[in-house]
């Protein structure tokens, strides 16, 4: 399984940012704000409003009616992988990047990844962190995720890796890699952008850019966050999801690469630490493989503690791990200050 051979870019090649909204009428604006602060001028951005009830639609088409580099789409009701999939059918760039209607980019995240991309020229998915806030605007997390992996990332998520990559607005596309991801799969009403970054990975290297050049901000309308699920009904909804993220995966390795991966890996090893947490809120056995798939001694040692602990104290302390929280900010901030050279 070899990554596919892509184009090399135009010295300013245009990017083509896609932002699926819906009932954003908070947010939507800093986002296309933040978007005409860029130090990177070729740009063009297409808004996709996903059937809004609030006057998102309202603040967007005044964007677009003063500047022309900004579009308005607009579609019924659908959910995210639709709504980018409208946007993307009027991309015309030779880089695809995505942007959440609310998050806000820094001014330099365009021309730094334009820069990444010419400078690794097989890249087919150039990422970089995001900085987690709170509405209000305070940190909440430095950088997210905790880690990013870069190179051909195929093999090992065919084994059962997970790879560190980050939400949507820390992904940027080579074109020839979107044009093979989109269109995504419309039943991915939310965490469509887990599919795109899943086939991209799929298809050519990932960049990882190690530094945080976007807020990813966290709200009572977020549809997903920092946290992990903690209660049984949360665990059962991330299977689900799951689930349907293996089948597209399989169909699509099949589309693009001629073969069927064989999907235990990912069951066993992709979803170990789910397994073992449906463990502690049912009771059932379960099978000593998923701690060895683990591969960090750290969370092996963690989780043989929370399974050995009664049930409630035992998901109590997973709540606390798996949460965002006050202890867990200071602790994370205080040990990564810690780290920094004097």
């Amino acid at each position: 399984m070899n990554p596919f051979t892509l184009s090399r870019l135009h010295a300013r090649p245009l990017v083509s940012v896609l932002v699926a909204n819906y009932n954003y009428e908070r947010w939507i604006g800093r986002a296309l704000e933040s978007l005409l602060a860029q130090t990177y001028p070729h740009w063009e951005a297409i808004v996709c409003d996903d059937g809004s009830t609030d006057s998102s639609q309202e603040i967007v088409a005044s964007y677009a009616n003063r500047h022309s580099r900004i579009q308005l789409r607009t579609q019924p009701n659908a959910g995210m992988a639709s709504a980018l999939n409208t946007a993307f059918r009027g991309a015309r760039g030779e880089l695809v990047a995505l942007l959440d209607s609310d998050d806000e980019w820094l001014p330099g995240r365009l021309q730094t990844v334009v820069n990444r991309f010419h400078r690794t020229p097989q890249t087919g998915t150039v990422t970089h962190f995001v900085r987690a806030v709170h509405a209000g605007g305070h940190t909440l997390k430095p950088i997210h995720p905790r880690h990013l992996d870069s190179g051909w990332l195929a093999p090992s998520m065919l084994a059962g890796r997970e790879p560190g990559l980050p939400p949507c607005s820390g992904l940027t596309f080579h074109a020839e890699v979107a044009r093979r991801i989109f269109p995504l799969p419309v039943q991915f009403r939310r965490c469509a952008d887990k599919i795109a970054q899943d086939r991209a990975a799929l298809i050519a290297p990932v960049s990882a850019i190690q530094q945080a050049l976007s807020l990813y901000r966290l709200h009572g309308a977020n549809l997903t966050g920092l946290n992990g699920p903690c209660t049984l009904a949360e665990l059962e909804s991330n299977f689900v999801f799951l689930e349907q993220l293996w089948a597209d995966r399989r169909s699509f390795v099949h589309a693009q690469h001629g073969f069927l991966p064989d999907i235990r890996p990912w069951r066993d090893i992709e979803s170990a630490h789910l397994q073992l947490a449906r463990r502690l809120f049912t009771g059932e056995p379960h099978s000593a493989d998923y701690l060895s798939a683990l591969t960090s001694p750290l969370q092996r040692q963690i989780w043989r503690l929370l399974l050995a602990l009664p049930a409630p104290a035992a998901q109590a302390a997973l709540r606390l791990w798996w949460s965002e929280n006050a202890f867990k900010r200071l602790f994370r901030n205080s040990w990564d200050s810690l780290r920094q050279p004097a």
